[in-house]
Protein backbone atom coordinates (compact mmCIF):
# COMPACT_ATOMS: atom_id res chain seq x y z
CA UNK A 1 0.00 0.00 0.00
CA UNK A 2 2.83 2.33 0.85
CA UNK A 3 4.43 1.67 -2.51
CA UNK A 4 1.22 2.69 -4.34
CA UNK A 5 1.09 5.96 -2.47
CA UNK A 6 4.68 6.75 -3.39
CA UNK A 7 4.05 5.92 -7.06
CA UNK A 8 0.89 8.05 -7.13
CA UNK A 9 2.77 10.98 -5.61
CA UNK A 10 5.51 10.76 -8.25
CA UNK A 11 2.96 10.73 -11.09
CA UNK A 12 1.17 13.73 -9.59
CA UNK A 13 4.43 15.69 -9.32
CA UNK A 14 5.36 14.90 -12.93
CA UNK A 15 1.99 16.10 -14.26
CA UNK A 16 2.23 19.30 -12.22
CA UNK A 17 5.68 20.12 -13.64
CA UNK A 18 4.47 19.41 -17.19
CA UNK A 19 1.50 21.78 -16.81
CA UNK A 20 3.74 24.54 -15.44
CA UNK A 21 6.07 24.22 -18.45
CA UNK A 22 3.15 24.41 -20.90
CA UNK A 23 1.73 27.46 -19.14
CA UNK A 24 5.13 29.18 -19.27
CA UNK A 25 5.57 28.46 -23.00
CA UNK A 26 2.10 29.82 -23.76
CA UNK A 27 2.87 32.97 -21.77
CA UNK A 28 6.20 33.46 -23.60
CA UNK A 29 4.50 33.09 -27.00
CA UNK A 30 1.82 35.62 -26.06
CA UNK A 31 4.43 38.13 -24.84
CA UNK A 32 6.44 37.70 -28.05
CA UNK A 33 3.38 38.37 -30.24
CA UNK A 34 2.49 41.48 -28.25
CA UNK A 35 6.04 42.83 -28.54
CA UNK A 36 6.03 42.21 -32.33
CA UNK A 37 2.73 44.08 -32.74
CA UNK A 38 4.11 47.05 -30.81
CA UNK A 39 7.27 47.05 -32.98
CA UNK A 40 5.27 46.91 -36.23
CA UNK A 41 3.02 49.80 -35.19
CA UNK A 42 5.92 51.99 -34.13
CA UNK A 43 7.97 51.14 -37.24
CA UNK A 44 5.13 52.06 -39.62
CA UNK A 45 5.01 55.56 -38.10
CA UNK A 46 8.70 56.24 -38.62
CA UNK A 47 9.67 58.76 -41.39
CA UNK A 48 11.76 56.12 -43.17
CA UNK A 49 9.30 53.25 -42.95
CA UNK A 50 8.65 51.08 -45.99
CA UNK A 51 5.00 52.10 -46.29
CA UNK A 52 5.79 55.81 -46.11
CA UNK A 53 8.69 55.48 -48.54
CA UNK A 54 6.47 53.66 -51.03
CA UNK A 55 3.79 56.34 -50.74
CA UNK A 56 6.35 59.13 -51.19
CA UNK A 57 7.77 57.45 -54.29
CA UNK A 58 4.29 57.17 -55.81
CA UNK A 59 3.56 60.84 -55.09
CA UNK A 60 6.89 61.86 -56.64
CA UNK A 61 6.15 59.89 -59.81
CA UNK A 62 2.69 61.46 -60.09
CA UNK A 63 4.10 64.97 -59.67
CA UNK A 64 6.74 64.40 -62.34
CA UNK A 65 4.27 63.20 -64.97
CA UNK A 66 3.27 65.77 -67.59
CA UNK A 67 -0.10 65.86 -69.20
CA UNK A 68 -0.32 65.94 -72.99
CA UNK A 69 -1.47 69.58 -72.78
CA UNK A 70 1.60 70.62 -70.81
CA UNK A 71 3.87 68.87 -73.30
CA UNK A 72 2.12 70.63 -76.14
CA UNK A 73 2.41 73.99 -74.38
CA UNK A 74 6.11 73.36 -73.85
CA UNK A 75 6.60 72.74 -77.56
CA UNK A 76 4.72 75.93 -78.47
CA UNK A 77 6.83 77.91 -76.02
CA UNK A 78 9.99 76.41 -77.48
CA UNK A 79 9.01 77.45 -80.99
CA UNK A 80 7.99 80.91 -79.80
CA UNK A 81 11.48 81.37 -78.38
CA UNK A 82 13.14 80.63 -81.70
CA UNK A 83 13.92 76.94 -81.40
CA UNK A 84 11.96 75.93 -84.48
CA UNK A 85 11.57 72.19 -84.77
CA UNK A 86 11.10 70.04 -87.85
CA UNK A 87 8.03 71.72 -89.33
CA UNK A 88 6.71 72.59 -92.76
CA UNK A 89 5.42 76.14 -93.30
CA UNK A 90 3.36 77.66 -96.09
CA UNK A 91 3.54 81.29 -97.14
CA UNK A 92 0.58 83.39 -96.03
CA UNK A 93 -1.86 84.47 -98.78
CA UNK A 94 -0.43 81.98 -101.26
CA UNK A 95 -2.66 79.25 -102.66
CA UNK A 96 -0.09 76.47 -102.76
CA UNK A 97 -1.75 73.42 -101.22
CA UNK A 98 0.64 71.13 -103.07
CA UNK A 99 3.69 73.08 -101.86
CA UNK A 100 5.05 73.51 -105.37
CA UNK A 101 6.97 76.70 -104.53
CA UNK A 102 5.66 78.57 -101.49
CA UNK A 103 6.50 76.19 -98.68
CA UNK A 104 9.55 75.98 -96.45
CA UNK A 105 10.37 72.68 -94.80
CA UNK A 106 12.57 73.54 -91.82
CA UNK A 107 14.78 70.61 -90.82
CA UNK A 108 17.28 70.52 -87.97
CA UNK A 109 19.46 67.93 -89.68
CA UNK A 110 20.29 67.39 -93.33
CA UNK A 111 19.12 69.67 -96.12
CA UNK A 112 15.82 71.00 -97.43
CA UNK A 113 14.77 72.13 -100.89
CA UNK A 114 13.78 75.77 -101.46
CA UNK A 115 11.99 77.15 -104.50
CA UNK A 116 13.24 80.55 -105.66
CA UNK A 117 11.28 80.60 -108.91
CA UNK A 118 8.56 78.12 -109.79
CA UNK A 119 9.55 75.53 -112.39
CA UNK A 120 13.02 77.05 -112.74
CA UNK A 121 15.22 77.84 -109.74
CA UNK A 122 15.52 75.36 -106.88
CA UNK A 123 18.30 75.08 -104.33
CA UNK A 124 19.31 72.91 -101.40
CA UNK A 125 19.68 74.67 -98.06
CA UNK A 126 20.63 73.85 -94.49
CA UNK A 127 19.36 75.46 -91.29
CA UNK A 128 21.34 76.51 -88.24
CA UNK A 129 20.08 77.89 -84.93
CA UNK A 130 21.62 81.15 -83.70
CA UNK A 131 19.94 82.44 -80.55
CA UNK A 132 16.30 83.14 -81.37
CA UNK A 133 17.01 83.16 -85.10
CA UNK A 134 17.31 80.32 -87.58
CA UNK A 135 19.89 80.98 -90.28
CA UNK A 136 19.48 79.57 -93.79
CA UNK A 137 22.56 78.64 -95.85
CA UNK A 138 22.83 77.78 -99.54
CA UNK A 139 24.54 74.44 -100.17
CA UNK A 140 24.04 73.62 -103.88
CA UNK A 141 21.50 73.72 -106.72
CA UNK A 142 18.75 71.13 -106.49
CA UNK A 143 18.35 68.41 -109.11
CA UNK A 144 15.07 70.15 -110.05
CA UNK A 145 16.92 73.36 -110.93
CA UNK A 146 16.90 74.26 -114.63
CA UNK A 147 18.69 77.62 -114.42
CA UNK A 148 22.36 77.19 -115.24
CA UNK A 149 23.06 80.87 -115.85
CA UNK A 150 23.68 81.75 -112.21
CA UNK A 151 27.28 81.33 -110.92
CA UNK A 152 26.34 78.59 -108.49
CA UNK A 153 29.93 77.59 -107.79
CA UNK A 154 30.81 81.15 -106.73
CA UNK A 155 28.06 81.54 -104.13
CA UNK A 156 29.15 81.32 -100.50
CA UNK A 157 27.91 78.36 -98.51
CA UNK A 158 28.87 79.80 -95.11
CA UNK A 159 27.08 83.16 -95.42
CA UNK A 160 23.34 83.14 -94.62
CA UNK A 161 20.98 83.73 -97.53
CA UNK A 162 17.98 84.21 -95.21
CA UNK A 163 16.97 84.51 -91.56
CA UNK A 164 13.91 82.99 -89.91
CA UNK A 165 12.29 84.32 -86.75
CA UNK A 166 9.36 82.60 -85.01
CA UNK A 167 5.91 84.17 -84.68
CA UNK A 168 2.85 83.04 -82.69
CA UNK A 169 1.28 81.62 -85.86
CA UNK A 170 4.38 80.38 -87.64
CA UNK A 171 7.47 82.26 -88.76
CA UNK A 172 8.83 85.26 -90.66
CA UNK A 173 11.46 84.78 -93.38
CA UNK A 174 13.81 87.66 -94.22
CA UNK A 175 15.63 87.07 -97.51
CA UNK A 176 19.24 88.31 -97.56
CA UNK A 177 20.41 87.02 -100.93
CA UNK A 178 23.46 85.18 -102.20
CA UNK A 179 26.96 86.30 -101.30
CA UNK A 180 30.30 85.93 -103.04
CA UNK A 181 33.49 86.11 -100.97
CA UNK A 182 31.52 87.42 -98.01
CA UNK A 183 29.94 90.29 -99.97
CA UNK A 184 26.31 90.50 -101.07
CA UNK A 185 25.97 89.53 -104.73
CA UNK A 186 23.83 92.51 -105.72
CA UNK A 187 23.24 91.28 -109.25
CA UNK A 188 21.54 88.17 -107.89
CA UNK A 189 19.95 89.57 -104.74
CA UNK A 190 16.46 89.64 -106.23
CA UNK A 191 16.40 85.89 -106.80
CA UNK A 192 14.32 84.30 -104.06
CA UNK A 193 13.20 87.54 -102.44
CA UNK A 194 9.80 87.74 -104.12
CA UNK A 195 9.07 84.06 -103.67
CA UNK A 196 10.44 83.32 -100.21
CA UNK A 197 10.38 86.52 -98.18
CA UNK A 198 7.33 87.05 -96.00
CA UNK A 199 5.13 85.52 -93.32
CA UNK A 200 4.47 81.81 -93.01
CA UNK A 201 1.97 79.74 -91.08
CA UNK A 202 2.09 76.13 -89.95
CA UNK A 203 1.05 73.87 -92.79
CA UNK A 204 -1.76 71.50 -91.88
CA UNK A 205 -0.87 67.92 -92.69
Amino acid sequence: MKNYLILFSLVFVLFSCKNEENDKEAEDIQNTEQNYDVYENSDSNKPGSRSETSENNKTSRDNNMETPDSVKDGKNEEEAQGRISNTKYIKVDENDAGCSCYCVDVVTTGQSELCLKDNEIYIKARFSQSGNTTLVFFTKPSVKNTNDKLPWEDFDTNTPIAEITPTPDGMELDWKGFSIDGELAVDYAIYGKKTLEGSYSYRKQ
